[in-house]
C-alpha cells in the first residue's frame, strides 16, 4: 500500500523510538469506508 510504503518509514524516521508493536501482517485495514485506512496502529515509544 502506497501509505506503508511513503508515510510510515517516514513518521518512523522522524521518531526514532517509535516502532511498530504489532508485524506488518497483523494490521489490518478498514473495508467498505470512505477513507482508506488502518483500523489502529500500535506503537510503542
Amino acid at each position: 500500500m502506497l501509505v506503508e510504503i511513503i508515510a510510515f518509514p517516514v513518521l518512523l524516521n522522524r521518531f526514532p523510538p517509535l516502532a511498530l508493536a504489532e508485524p506488518d501482517d497483523r494490521n489490518e485495514f478498514r473495508a467498505f469506508s470512505v477513507v482508506f485506512g488502518l483500523k489502529a496502529l500500535h506503537l510503542t515509544w
